[in-house]
């Protein structure tokens, strides 16, 4: 590591990571809404888990002497580290790796297989594979805790003064373990954790067991209300699958433990924690608390600070690096749960290290239009998750050059429906403006969301010809049953796409179709994303858009852009593809000099902010692919 990686590794770990961030809008949306899920959405700033702050930075390697997994990182009492893990690749694999360096962390000195000793263990011996072994460090004595090569979990103890010195094994503690830790609390009563969750004290001397393993989970009486229909149970079972360890923050104690989530549609290994105020519980739901680290080793520095080790697997496609150390300073949300600081970046993504564009008010499911006159237009689904009949309607805002925003206003307010909602709530969904060549006008597609009935789309068309309307209803009523409408324009007419993937072309009036409904699939049969489809055409290929979650649905997963190519609109498209991650309902467009984006709002509690109109630049490449720009050069 050079020195400037240093100072920069030291300026993600100032004091101000420990400050709670504000979230940038504070509203807990009261009103009613037209579908419970949105009830405690991951889209609201109270759930994030990702806040990064403007001046953020990725996080660097810490260490990268060689591949190493499973990192267990100490801070020892002259405030250097000490670290262990999984040795990988083709380096020695026996015995448990030690490294240490001083607290300037210029440099680290590699200690070997430590010399561990006990009942059935050879020194030296090659066969002695230990996986993720764990360090730990409690006064003047140095811990390693790990499973033997017959799956005993044991903990040596050895010297901090001399790491490289004789470390005693205890007998077997117990049989079939994985992922074996040791915490040692306070009073200097030890714990041993293994297993995904299992926890037993010590004896004196950490020799035995003191008590019969139980395994730690959330409070059961947490989850006495059912979530939402359509919202994906919260994990009332575990806190993680591997890594397990525990710490103590004030009288708080953690239990952080990571798991192979698949957010993204990655193998992104998560970390997660829970709080109790003993080490048995009750313990709090699991949070997410650091995105693609690896399994949970947390560090904390003289000053009180906490930081994660980030080391995340190769097979995690979104990661900063793999198989390497970083640190990422950890913060309390304004709720009081722990997660990564704002000044920490840890997505290996453009989309990770964008902002959005308008800040004032919320909104989602964006769309922008090149319009014939040279300026960009935007609408979106305002007011949290919609506008209620018979309140607001649809807000144009105008740019020059995508950077600067300006407010046109409303330019529909609930008129010219044909269609009686009753009582029901009526829920503004999904706008979409879309400039039409061949008719020289503007066309706007919006849903409502009716309660207890479902959702449909009208169409509306721009008398003027300009994006400020006046817009009148192309039919008497809506346009079709389903929602996310969204116009299309081909060589051979105006296509209308919508309700996750149906399409047919409009007639001449447009104010109905001159051919048959047509679903829009990959090879596989599966439509392209669930909701929020658009379609772009680039030389000569379709590239369908659509919305779609990954990992643990409402949660902790990500709402991500899928898409598919094909040289026919009617398909089939190829198998569908992650094109940006936290994308999902957006629309892609070509910006006046040829570069392509893709709108994107923020819809889960990892994107880098929630519910505000932001894009993302996005390459569409040889032979036909979609993908965003990786930010490895802010690293070099």
């Amino acid at each position: 590591m050079t020195n400037m990686h240093y100072r920069l590794l030291l300026s993600t770990l100032l004091p101000a990571a420990l400050c709670v961030t504000p979230a940038a809008l504070a509203q807990q949306f009261k009103k009613a809404v037209a579908d419970d899920i949105f009830a405690d959405h991951p889209s609201m700033d109270r759930n994030a888990v990702v806040m990064p702050a403007a001046d953020a930075k990725p996080i660097m390697p810490f260490f990268s002497e060689r591949p190493i997994g499973d990192a267990s990182i100490a801070m020892m009492p002259d405030g250097g580290f000490i670290l262990t893990g999984t040795t990988l690749r083709s380096y020695a694999r026996h015995g448990v790796e030690l490294w240490t360096t001083a607290r300037d962390a210029t440099a680290w000195k590699g200690w070997g297989p430590a010399r561990i000793s006990g009942n059935g263990i050879v020194p030296g011996d090659v066969s002695e594979r230990y996986l993720a072994p764990s360090v730990t460090v409690a006064g003047d004595r140095l811990y390693l805790a790990f499973s033997d090569k017959t799956g005993c979990a044991r903990i040596a103890a050895g010297a901090v003064a001399d790491p490289g010195g004789s470390f005693a094994a205890s007998p077997c503690l117990v049989e079939d373990a994985a992922d074996a830790s040791l915490f040692v609390d306070r009073d200097g009563a030890g714990y041993l954790l293994w297993g995904g969750g299992y926890i037993a004290r010590l004896k004196p001397g950490f020799a035995g067991l003191a008590e019969a393993p139980r395994f730690l989970k959330p409070d059961q009486k947490l989850f006495a209300e059912h979530p939402p229909v359509g919202k994906d149970w919260p994990v009332r079972t575990r806190v993680g699958r591997a890594g397990t360890t525990m710490f103590r923050d004030g009288d708080r104690y953690v239990l952080a433990a990571s798991e192979v989530t698949g957010r993204m549609r990655t193998a992104t290994e998560d970390l997660f924690m829970a709080e109790a105020p003993t080490p048995y519980g009750p313990f709090t739901r699991r949070m997410l608390a650091v995105p693609h680290a690896g399994r949970g080793s947390v560090v904390r520095f003289r000053d009180g600070r906490l930081a994660a080790a980030y080391n995340p697997r190769c097979d995690d496609g979104f990661a900063l690096f793999c198989e390497q150390v970083g640190l990422v300073p950890l913060e309390r949300a304004p709720d009081g749960r722990l997660r990564q600081a704002a000044s920490a970046i840890t997505e290996d993504s453009a989309v990770a290290a964008r902002k959005p564009l308008i800040t004032g008010e919320t909104m989602r499911d964006p769309s922008v239009t090149l319009g014939g006159d040279g300026y960009y237009y935007l609408v979106g689904t305002l007011d949290g998750y919609g506008y209620h009949k018979p309140e607001g309607g649809v807000k144009l805002w105008r740019s020059a050059d995508l950077e600067r925003w300006d407010e046109v206003g409303f330019v529909w307010r609930w008129q010219g429906m044909g269609y009686d909602f009753g009582k029901n709530i009526a829920e503004l969904w999904a706008p979409e403006i879309k400039w039409v060549e061949r008719d020289k006008t503007f066309y706007l597609a919006f849903s409502v969301m009716e309660r207890g009935v479902g959702g449909k789309t009208w169409l509306y068309r721009s008398t003027s010809g300009k994006a400020e309307g006046p817009y009148a209803n192309v039919t008497k009523s809506y346009l079709v049953e389903g929602i996310d409408g969204f116009p299309f324009e081909d060589d051979d007419g105006l296509y209308f796409l919508w309700g996750g993937g149906r399409i047919a072309r409009l007639n001449a009036a447009r104010d109905g179709f001159d051919g048959p409904v047509r679903k829009l699939v990959d090879v596989d049969g599966d439509a392209v994303g669930y909701e929020g489809n658009g379609l772009i055409k680039v030389n000569g290929v379709y590239f369908l858009t659509g919305a779609e979650w990954h990992g643990p649905l409402r949660t902790h997963g990500t709402y991500d852009m899928m898409y598919g190519t094909s040289k026919s609109l009617f398909g089939p498209y190829s198998q569908r593809r992650m094109g940006a991650p936290h994308g999902g309902h957006g629309t892609a467009f070509a910006d006046k000099q040829g570069r392509y984006w893709y709108t994107m709002f923020g819809n889960d509690p990892t994107a880098p902010w929630r519910m505000q109109f932001g894009l993302v630049p996005i390459d569409i490449g040889d032979p036909a692919s979609i993908g965003v720009p990786r930010i490895g050069t802010l690293r070099d």
